[in-house]
């Protein structure tokens, strides 16, 4: 039986049995770990085949020695699912009779509005330092992880979730106040 990590070094000489293999071997977890990351069946089936089409093209990039073949094609699947999300956080949400566009338009039940709320959030990040709005917008609106941040400040990943933690504290007791 051929290892996962032999599989994708075939992949890389032109193999596609190498290709139908693995996705026979790993189509169901990836699958799985779709569904959970964006609760839709036909969003996890689309990432499901983005990932071994991307894996296809990109299997050149697979260094055993840097992890598990497993890890590298979990990678690709998680980078899909964010993708999507960021993908669905930028466009417009209807709900119900609601209009998100409309500052107007209240949930009826004495709620803040959409707009209202966001002005809120926006003056309340005002408080804190450039550099704790700057971990909160990217972890939060662009769907950074903590390991991401990391790699694109250049600091510890300690300092990265303390920074992100100290800074939602700091915003809670800021909304507290409102």
């Amino acid at each position: 039986m051929d290892t996962e990590e032999q599989l994708i070094l075939g992949l890389q000489s032109g193999d596609e049995a190498s290709l139908a293999r693995l996705y026979e071997l790993l189509s169901n977890q990836v699958y799985a770990l779709a569904l959970q990351m964006l609760r839709n069946r036909e969003d996890a089936q689309e990432v499901l085949q983005d990932t071994f089409v991307k894996l296809y093209q990109n299997a050149e990039r697979f260094k055993p020695e840097f992890g598990s073949a497993r890890a590298y094609i979990y990678t690709i699947a998680r980078n899909e699912c964010r993708m999507r999300l960021r993908a669905k956080q930028s466009r417009p949400q209807k709900l119900a009779d609601i209009d998100l566009h409309d500052p107007a338009s209240s949930f009826g039940d004495g709620h803040e509005t959409d707009h209202d709320v966001r002005i809120t959030v926006a003056k309340a990040l005002e408080h804190l330092e450039t550099e704790d709005q700057h971990l909160l917008k990217a972890s939060f609106y662009e769907g950074y992880s903590h390991a991401e941040l990391a790699d694109q400040t250049g600091m510890p990943l300690g300092t990265v979730k303390s920074k992100v933690r100290r800074a939602l504290l700091k915003l809670r007791d800021f909304l507290g106040d409102v």
